[in-house]
């Protein structure tokens, strides 16, 4: 059967070309997409780079992990899901995908576009698992991309207060203070980052910091952001060196950094962890469901794939206004 997927031909290339899906396996379904979402910091990084730090550069290849879509087959040993059912999975950008795991049905009050949006989800909560905000602790996210803006919602469901959210962007501010965030900085106009950060913490600082843009140079003020004792959430990946002091702005103070990485997530529960992939991603569905974890406010982009090209070079060079980006496949 022939299909659609958008394919990068080289540094900053991508087009839209037909491939012949493979077959179903007994333990696999075929889904047609609706929708698939991007991941800005991961594949627009693979998109300018040809790939991860330290990775080999090859071409072509395929890009996206974030897919929604109805199951048109299902494998004869996957049980529970039927054709005509809608799945949230972690497929690539193509117009059909052969999924053999990581995905999920979507109870019926979860729309399409925010089903695609069910991995984003569950990174954001492994790096909340990872942080442990506990009631009535001050949590600080830097960057409000997808990924952060679910991150804080995530904290505000725990009872962290406050949730600051720290941002260059202020359209992206906006955002945050409209789900509900406490107090929004703008590094650009707001003179000292972790003196305004302090004003609104009990203690010498936040409790938690996530720090959700995946950008080197963050981690220099991210880390002056921690109370003593305080905890770093390395949530975005950071694709670089960080250079940090290291005995005054972590030693001393004891700054615990920790990284939250959603692969790591455990594939099987345990009696003493029992949020697996499974789990959280079952658990993000039916926060959707429930209201709880809104996600269609942050879609500010519904791209054709014919248009590949142009919304991957918009991401790359002029991402303002830009948070959740999905890709139509109807």
């Amino acid at each position: 059967m022939k299909a659609q997927r958008l394919i990068c031909t080289d540094i900053r290339r991508i087009e839209l070309a037909e491939f012949e899906l493979p077959h179903v396996p007994d333990h696999g379904i075929l889904v047609q997409n609706d929708y698939t979402a991007v991941s800005v910091g991961t594949e627009i990084y693979g998109y300018a780079h040809g790939g991860e730090p330290a990775s080999a550069i090859t071409f072509p290849r395929s890009t996206g992990y974030c897919n929604t879509g109805v199951v048109l087959e299902v494998g004869k040993d996957v049980q529970g899901i039927q054709p005509g059912d809608r799945i949230a999975g972690q497929g690539n950008h193509a117009s059909h995908a052969v999924l053999t795991g990581n995905f999920r049905k979507a109870p019926a009050g979860v729309s399409p576009k925010a089903a695609a949006f069910m991995v984003m989800g569950a990174i954001a909560l492994h790096g909340h698992r990872v942080g442990r905000p506990e009631l009535g602790e001050a949590v600080a996210i830097t960057g409000m991309g997808i990924v952060g803006q679910l991150a804080a919602t995530f904290a505000r469901l725990a009872g962290a207060l406050p949730v600051i959210a720290i941002d260059l962007d202020d359209f992206r501010l906006g955002k945050a203070k409209d789900r509900g965030v406490d107090v929004c900085i703008n590094p650009n106009t707001a003179g000292d980052v972790a003196e305004i950060v302090r004003q609104h913490c009990v203690g010498d600082g936040a409790d938690v910091v996530i720090e959700a843009t995946g950008i080197p140079a963050v981690y220099p003020m991210a880390l002056t952001l921690p109370r003593l004792g305080g905890r770093l959430v390395a949530l975005g990946s950071p694709r670089g060196t960080v250079e940090v002091s290291f005995l005054p702005e972590v030693h001393q103070r004891e700054i615990a950094i920790l990284g939250a990485h959603q692969p790591k997530t455990p594939d099987h529960d345990h009696i003493y962890y029992p949020w697996d992939k499974t789990r959280d991603r079952d658990l993000v569905l039916r926060l959707m469901a429930a209201g709880k974890l809104p996600i269609e406010d942050l879609i500010t982009h519904v791209a054709n794939p014919a248009d590949c090209q142009t919304t991957y070079d918009m991401l790359a060079d002029n991402p303002q206004e830009a948070l959740g980006v999905v890709f139509e496949w109807k």
